[in-house]
């Protein structure tokens, strides 16, 4: 997901920058939201299951690192692809890809992709050592294969209006209950559910980056939701998304005996989304970054939110 705002900063072709340019770090919070969800709930769970045992600090640290390594190689594998297809032009509105521009060549930016997916490999298999359970590896692959065919592959999902879903799912369900069982050793169904606040905000994320990149994916081909929707519902759909989430922050604490808490932090939430994203997303160009910006901090924001909800 495409979240930073280009700036006139020069970037050395073949630098440490312009790799970093490529990862584009921003974009790293949709995937730390749910995995902080994730430790909130898995904590709250081995209180209430009176777990005493196992490690907890290792699996919560794996779990952010292994959200950063495969966020940063699908930004890189989507960088170099799109590249390929001809999807990124010059005019683009976005932050700048060190592909189409010159800064790194596609065969560096493939190594760098692949080192992140082998880092994401280590960090899985220290994960099954300390526990040999068949779903660890699994639902990693899972991941691994989303974040590399989401631009690669005979059949891109990306064009194919599948980011939006793919990005709910994956950095919302899957994150939060996979973090949760790495903290407590088991599948709690539940936990799915209420991480897909989490995975509304990143679908909205990625609606966003659609709206922005709207005319240029539609002239190369590309299919998404905001090219294959009319301008207006595009621009609706991503505020759907992020009230959505306020929502479920709320029924949390309906369900949990916290509606002294949870209302305030629901309102804090509505009034984010009123103030920072709402006006920005019927702007153009920069304001549409800006609303990028603001969503992929809500996200963050949101987990913060939901964390202390449970947790106090």
């Amino acid at each position: 997901m495409n979240t930073a705002v280009s700036t006139p900063v020069t970037i050395q072709p073949r630098s440490w920058r312009a790799l970093i340019q490529a990862i584009r770090p921003p974009t790293l919070l949709a995937g730390l939201g749910p995995v902080l969800i994730g430790i909130s709930l898995g904590v709250h769970q081995r209180d209430v299951m009176k777990i005493s045992e196992g490690a907890v600090v290792f699996p919560a640290l794996a779990a952010l690192l292994l959200v950063v390594f495969l966020q940063a190689a699908a930004n890189l594998v989507n960088d170099a692809k799109d590249a390929e297809k001809g999807v990124d032009k010059g005019e683009r509105l976005g932050p700048i890809r060190v592909v189409q521009s010159g800064l790194l060549t596609i065969p560096q930016v493939r190594l760098a992709y692949w080192t992140m997916f082998a880092l994401a490999a280590g960090l899985v298999v220290a994960l099954f050592a300390m526990n040999p359970a068949p779903v660890i590896p699994l639902v990693a692959l899972a991941c691994g294969l989303a974040a590399y065919l989401y631009t690669a592959g005979p059949f891109p999902l990306a064009y194919y209006a599948l980011g939006e879903i793919l990005a709910c799912i994956f950095f919302g369900p899957i994150a939060v209950m996979g973090t949760v069982y790495l903290l407590t050793g088991y599948i709690l169904w539940e936990t799915a559910f209420w991480g897909l606040g989490s995975g509304l905000i990143a679908a909205a994320i990625m609606a966003v980056n659609n709206l922005r990149d709207r005319k240029g994916d539609k002239d190369a081909g590309k299919h998404t939701l905001a090219t294959l929707s009319s301008e207006q519902t595009a621009r609706k759909l991503p505020l759907l998304l992020v009230m959505a989430s306020a929502m479920i922050l709320a029924l949390y604490g309906f369900e949990h005996n916290k509606v002294i808490i949870a209302v305030p932090w629901a309102l804090l939430a509505l009034s984010f989304i009123r103030r920072r994203i709402t006006p920005r997303l019927q702007g153009e160009g920069p304001l549409l970054n800006e609303a990028l910006k603001f969503t992929a901090l809500f996200n963050l924001f949101y987990a913060m939110l939901f964390a202390s909800l449970v947790l106090l």
